[in-house]
Parts: structure tokens; C-alpha cells; sequence
């Protein structure tokens, strides 16, 4: 025990241990639920382009995107990832790494005196706790590749003011070259080029020349990328023209600079500030709220188990972090690093604040998260220069810097959460969808009362419908769009009388009509399968008033069947399809008695009962109770409809419906007679007709 004791003692990281670290930090952060995660909001579109029209179609997408020339990365990126949500969340893991990784090479490059400050601060950077839209894989590609891009621009210029020619130019060509890419392919970087003038002048500042030298030798270096990021503006500003019909991220407050630049100073002074306090304080608010300690959740003990292990091994890591560094000048590291850090935030939101937009002013925080990816640059530096100023003590400040990253993890284990559980829920639509509208008649709105899906919006589930049903040959008009009908069009009367439903996104154009659409109900939240709804659930007391009287006018017959094999959602975006659950079962039941097919209900109810499958809502029991009375077994019916009126409070108006109906089309017979009648008194229909 002894031995042991002292080998943890003594053990010693050094320098080259960094991007260990830096891995198994992501890891704990972004690694442990990536095989429960899946596509969300902005993946779809790039999922739907590819999938249904080809990987070529992204150039289509991309440009009315305002992102033409990011085509080529994702092109590239599913040809090499294809559709599996696993190995897209990797990848973007793994880019996430390979930008921590480029970020401390170039802070070591800067202060090669310095080491442990940049692995600390490379350590706070690669989980900073504010981008929360790490889960969307796809999505989120073009960030991580423009920081990585920027980054390693920024180690190649700092190396090439320390090189003679040729390798000067080398250096210098290859940084040029990546900053192009990264300008060029993902706009959100192009404020944080600025800072180029602040390291320029930190590394030649170093040098024993004379002021006038330096300042020619600092003009010279910038010059080149200030060329770059000239030439990219000016396409971006004059040249480029966005398709017909689209106006995104003009340059309004740019543009106001020259037309009112007292008022744009004010906006880029104000954005500035307030989005500075943002980035700084936001998530480490969100990290230490006490309210999601619910300690008889799993997930929660196991959140709590994580960041306890983050806490454990991140002390012990900076502990042990080169424990006997040599003693240097601290003045040129804080002073330099301080105005990096502050020049990096002031430039960082200018590509957002150009076109009259901050994180402040947003309405959804979570999509905004992107907004403060460059921020996170200089945030994470001045983290760390914060608690090294106040916190003197060595051991004192291993320990803080430890608590903040278990911090950061808690953070973005909570956000990665709703993630997962949005893409559960996204799964069992798209399953249960598909098994009950087998095909669905092309121009069909489906409609919702209120949005069903977490992280997502009504175009990303237009999108994943679409591709649910891998349509072809739709051209620029997809088949089916989703509608949340309290956000798009709360009048339920023009609804039902015909209201048009039209929906724009990109190059795709979806006109529809009221009158063609199907209406849903989706909450496995309350343990109920999907619903699809028809005129005689009017009178459903288990939905809203709204949805009751508009499910007058969803038409199931523009569900069909189809020919062969049932089909079930793509495999390769969603996985094996389980069909051994209830609400397969009761979806394949509902279509069978849309149908007529009495007794493929009865086997469907045989077959649920041999893998103990039953429902946990009375109204899932109406099918099965329609096909038993279809097929003569009227014990059957009484005791369903018994059971289903026990465990379901409010179900006798549908209850009392279903009788009605057998009584009317289920071939007549004595007990038929006998049941329904008595099963209508138990249920006091006439209290309900």
C-alpha cells in the first residue's frame, strides 16, 4: 500500500500529456451519450438534401443556406460518415478535440515559458461551458472546422515570423491558404481574424529592434491576411448574391456605419458588452442550478458520478502538472495574454453584430449558443487569468480550476441530455408514424396541436418526415410538411373551412391546404403511443378542446397501404426497428381497422399478449375492442372495454362511440345485442349523446 502510495506521489505529467487530457475531458463531456444521441433542428436539412436528392444537392442547399462554398466539407463529410448519427457525433467530437488541440499548440507557441498556464487554459477551452449545440453533428460541422482552420492559420503565422526564407513562405503560404478555407467556408470566424494584429505585435514586440522597425515589421506580416479577410468581405458584401427570394445576415449595421454611425457604435458598444458578460457567466450559471439535483433520477447519480471522477482526475492531473516548472518573468505572460484574451472578445461577434444581431437579444438562448463559439477564445483565457490573478496559493488554484472544470462537465451533460431525449422521442415518431401511414398522399400538412419534439422546430420535422419516408422524385415540393397549427394558424374554424398551409425553407416549397391534412397527437410523456385522429375522436376527452374540434377534419384517407413488405424508417439513420412493442401493435391495429381487416387485429392482439405487451392508456384498447366485436367475441369486448374505462378516467364518450358504431356495422347476432346495450348503461352513454 505504501509503494502505491508514493508511485501516485511522485508520478510526474509532462508537457506531451496535454492532449491526453484534452480527450479524455471531451469524453466525459460530450463522449457518454453519443450512442443515444441523433440528428436534430439543423442537421435535417443537410440529412434530408443528401438522403432524398443526392449528396450533390448540398451545393443547392448551401446557397440558399448563404453558405455556398461550405458544399465541399459536407459533401466530403457524408460521403466519408454517410447517415449514421454515431459516426457523425464522433467525428464532431473528435474535430472538437483536434481545435483544443490546435488552440494549446498555439498558446504554446506564444509563451513557451508558460506551459502549465496553457494547458490549464486549453484544458477550460475545450469545454467552456457556453456552446450548447456540440450535439448537432452535422449542424455544427462548419464551426469546428473554421476554429480548427483558424487555429492552425495562427500557429503557421506565429512560426513564420520566426523562420528565414523559404521557410518563411512556406509557413506563411500554408496559413494564408487556411485562412481562406476557413473564411471562405464558414463565416463565423472572420471577426476573430482581427486578433492577428494583436499577436503579430505581442511576438514582434519581443524582438530588441527599434519601435519604427517593429511597426514595419508588423505591417508587413498582417498585411497578407489583411488582404484575405479584405477580399473575403468584399465578395461577401458586393459579390455575392443571395437567390431570389432570400435575404439572410446582410450587413445592416455595417451598413449603418456609414449612414448613422453614432447609432451603430452605440449597437456594436452595447452588443459588445452585454454578449462579453454572456459568454462569461451564462453557463456556469446554468452548471450550478440547484433545481435539476434530483437525486431519484439515474441520470442524475450518474451526473453526479461523472463530475466527481472530473473533479478527482482533474485535480490529481494539475497537481502532478509538471510539479516542478522553472521559475520566469510573469510580467510579459499577464500583460500580453490579458490583451489577447480582451481583444479576442471584442472581435470575436462582429460577423453576428454586422448583421444587427447579439445572444443578448435573442429568443432562443440554445440556437444563439453559436453566436459565442469564437468568444469562447478569448473567454476561456480570461477564466483563467481571473482565477490565477486571485487565487495565489498553488494548491488552492488546482483545486478551483478542477471545481470549474466539473462545472463545465456538469453543464454540458445537462444539455446533452434533452438532446437524448429529443432523439428518443424522434424515434418512436418516426416508427409509429410509418407503421400506422404506412404511404401517405403527397401534399399532406400533418398537424399538431403544439410543437412535439425538444431541440427541433416544424421544419426540422418537416424534413425528418420527408426523409422518414424516403420520397422520391418530389423535385423543389416536398410530399408532406408539419405544422404546429397553435403557432402557425390558431383559428381551428379556418382550419376546418380551408386555410392554406404554405412553408418555405431553402430551396424547398410546400404549399398546402387545411383540407388536406391529418392530425396528431404525440406525448409519450403521459405513457400513450402516437395518435393518429379522425372525426369520431371529437369527442375525446383526453386532447384539448381545439384538437377535438379539429380532428373534424383530418382525413384518414389519405393514409394507404402499400404493396409487399411494410416498410419501416431508414436503418441507417434510425437503427433496427423493434416491433415487439405495444404501440407497434396498436398502430398496426388502428390501420387494420381503418381497413376493415377484423381479423388481422385479433392476431395482432394475440401476438401482443404472447410477448406481454399491453396498453398502459384505455383509449389504445378501441381497435382491438372494434375487432373483437367484428369477429363475434363479445367476452372479449366487455372485458376491454371494462378495463379500459377502469385505467383511463374520462374515455366513456369514445367508449360510448365505439359501441355506437358496432352496433351499427358489426354483423348481427344475439349477443351483439345483449352487449352493447348493457356496456352503454355501464357507461352511462346516454349522459354523453
Amino acid at each position: 500500500m505504501n509503494r502505491v502510495k508514493t508511485f501516485f506521489q511522485n508520478l510526474a505529467f509532462s508537457e506531451s500529456s496535454a492532449p491526453i487530457a484534452f480527450l479524455v475531458l471531451s469524453i466525459l463531456s460530450f463522449g457518454l451519450l453519443i450512442p443515444n444521441l441523433g440528428f436534430y433542428m439543423d442537421d435535417w436539412p443537410y440529412v434530408f438534401y443528401a438522403k432524398l436528392m443526392g449528396i450533390d444537392s448540398l451545393r443547392e442547399m448551401l446557397t440558399y443556406d448563404s453558405r455556398p462554398n461550405a458544399a465541399w466539407l459536407y459533401m466530403l463529410a457524408f460521403r466519408l460518415l454517410g447517415f449514421s448519427p454515431i459516426a457523425w457525433h464522433v467525428a464532431s467530437l473528435l474535430m472538437r478535440f483536434a481545435t483544443v488541440v490546435t488552440f494549446w499548440l498555439f498558446l504554446r507557441l506564444m509563451w513557451r515559458e508558460q506551459k502549465r498556464e496553457v494547458i490549464a487554459v486549453s484544458l477550460l477551452f475545450a469545454i467552456f461551458p457556453f456552446f450548447m449545440l456540440q450535439p448537432f453533428a452535422v449542424g455544427s460541422t462548419h464551426h469546428w472546422f473554421g476554429f480548427f482552420a483558424f487555429n492552425s492559420s495562427l500557429i503557421l503565422m506565429v512560426l513564420s515570423t520566426q523562420e528565414q526564407i523559404p521557410r518563411k513562405w512556406l509557413y506563411e503560404g500554408c496559413a494564408l491558404l487556411l485562412e481562406t478555407a476557413h473564411l471562405f467556408t464558414s463565416e463565423y470566424f472572420s471577426g476573430l481574424e482581427l486578433i492577428r494584429l494583436a499577436i503579430l505585435w505581442i511576438v514582434i514586440s519581443r524582438s530588441k529592434e527599434n519601435l519604427s522597425k517593429k511597426l514595419s515589421r508588423l505591417f508587413l506580416n498582417w498585411l497578407p491576411y489583411l488582404l484575405i479577410l479584405g477580399v473575403f468581405f468584399y465578395w461577401r458584401i458586393v459579390i455575392y448574391q443571395n437567390p431570389e427570394g432570400v435575404t439572410r445576415n446582410e450587413p445592416v449595421i455595417l451598413n449603418q456605419l456609414l449612414s448613422e454611425p453614432f447609432k451603430a457604435i452605440i449597437f456594436l458598444a452595447t452588443a459588445f458588452v452585454t454578449d462579453t458578460i454572456s459568454v462569461l457567466t451564462i453557463g456556469w450559471s446554468k452548471a450550478t442550478d440547484a433545481s435539476l439535483l434530483n437525486l431519484s433520477s439515474p441520470f442524475v447519480l450518474l451526473k453526479i458520478f461523472v463530475c466527481a471522477l472530473t473533479l478527482a482526475l482533474a485535480h490529481f492531473y494539475l497537481r502532478n502538472l509538471l510539479p516542478h516548472p522553472k521559475e520566469t518573468d510573469q510580467t510579459d505572460w499577464r500583460r500580453s495574454s490579458i490583451t489577447l484574451a480582451i481583444f479576442a472578445l471584442m472581435t470575436g461577434g462582429l460577423p453576428i453584430w454586422f448583421i444587427g444581431r447579439s445572444i443578448v437579444e435573442s429568443k432562443n438562448l440554445l440556437s444563439a449558443s453559436r453566436f459565442g463559439i469564437p468568444a469562447m477564445f478569448g473567454a476561456a483565457l480570461l477564466t483563467f487569468l481571473l482565477a490565477d490573478n486571485f487565487i495565489t496559493d498553488k494548491h488552492k488554484k488546482n483545486l478551483f480550476l478542477a471545481f470549474l472544470l466539473a462545472l463545465a462537465v456538469n453543464f454540458h451533460l445537462d444539455n446533452t441530455k434533452e438532446f437524448q431525449y429529443s432523439w428518443e422521442k424522434q424515434e418512436r415518431f418516426a416508427q409509429q408514424l410509418i407503421w400506422r401511414a404506412p404511404a401517405i398522399e403527397p401534399g399532406t400538412a400533418i398537424l399538431t396541436d403544439q410543437e412535439i419534439m425538444g431541440v427541433m422546430g416544424e421544419y426540422a420535422v418537416s424534413f425528418s418526415i420527408n426523409t422518414t419516408y424516403q420520397a422520391k422524385g418530389f423535385g423543389n415540393t416536398p410530399p408532406y410538411w408539419y405544422f404546429p397549427f397553435y403557432y402557425t394558424n390558431p383559428d381551428v374554424d379556418a382550419l376546418l373551412a380551408g386555410a392554406p398551409l404554405d412553408y418555405y425553407k431553402l430551396s424547398m416549397q410546400f404549399n398546402g391546404n387545411s383540407n388536406q391534412m391529418l392530425l396528431l397527437d404525440f406525448n409519450p410523456e403521459m405513457q400513450r403511443c402516437l395518435w393518429v385522429l379522425q372525426p369520431q375522436d371529437n369527442n375525446l376527452r383526453l386532447v384539448s378542446d381545439d384538437v377535438r374540434k379539429l380532428a373534424t377534419g383530418s382525413d384518414i384517407n389519405l393514409i394507404q397501404q402499400v404493396e409487399g413488405d411494410a416498410p419501416n424508417p431508414p436503418e441507417d439513420i434510425y437503427g433496427k426497428t423493434n416491433t415487439q412493442t405495444w404501440c407497434y401493435y396498436f398502430q398496426k391495429a388502428d390501420l387494420a381497422r381503418q381497413f376493415g381487416e377484423w381479423d388481422e387485429i385479433v392476431r395482432l392482439w394475440e401476438e401482443a399478449q404472447a410477448v406481454g405487451e399491453r396498453p398502459d392508456n384505455g383509449f389504445e384498447y378501441i381497435p382491438f375492442i372494434e375487432g373483437f366485436g367484428h369477429t363475434g367475441d363479445w367476452e372479449q369486448v366487455k372485458e376491454m372495454t371494462k378495463f379500459a374505462k377502469r385505467v383511463t378516467a374520462g374515455l366513456e364518450p369514445s367508449l360510448c362511440s365505439a359501441m355506437d358504431r358496432l352496433a351499427e356495422n358489426a354483423p348481427a347476432s344475439t349477443e351483439r345485442d345483449e352487449t352493447i346495450p348493457n356496456l352503454k348503461e355501464d357507461l352511462d352513454c346516454n349522459s354523453y349523446q
